[in-house]
């Protein structure tokens, strides 16, 4: 009878140990499918930085070869695109604000239209929207 017992309790034990590897091995399928998802991403975002990276180049060659500019200019350039958001701080601000064409209220670029009236935004640039 109480080997009976302790097989029981044994039984048991071993079902806890195994509902706890198959919960395990279930958030382990769910981080991997995470993490496959994010490497993917990250894939995209190096493949596209990669892109713009060589664009930006052949801009400049192309702007330095025909108009007589040098880094130098270029530096300054940049230092001073860097201050248009009051930072220097090495990146753009892409929050940028607008105000609306009709009833005047601030709102983000970002916007399709005004989200008080449905007006226009007056662009402070062409990138307002990028």
């Amino acid at each position: 009878m109480i080997d009976f017992i302790w097989d029981m309790f044994q039984h048991r034990q071993i079902g806890k140990v195994q509902d706890g590897l198959r919960n395990n091995l279930e958030k382990d399928k769910y981080q991997d499918g995470k993490i496959t998802s994010n490497e993917a991403r990250l894939r995209e975002l190096e493949r596209r930085h990669e892109q713009l990276k060589l664009v930006t180049m052949a801009m400049w060659t192309l702007l330095k070869d025909h108009s007589g500019l040098t880094e130098g200019d270029l530096k300054k350039y940049v230092d001073k695109v860097d201050l248009m958001d009051g930072k220097a701080d090495g990146r753009v601000n892409t929050k940028e604000q607008s105000d609306c064409n009709d009833c005047g209220r601030t709102i983000l670029t970002t916007s399709l239209a005004c989200p008080y009236c449905g007006g226009g935004l007056k662009r402070k640039s062409a990138f307002s929207r990028v």
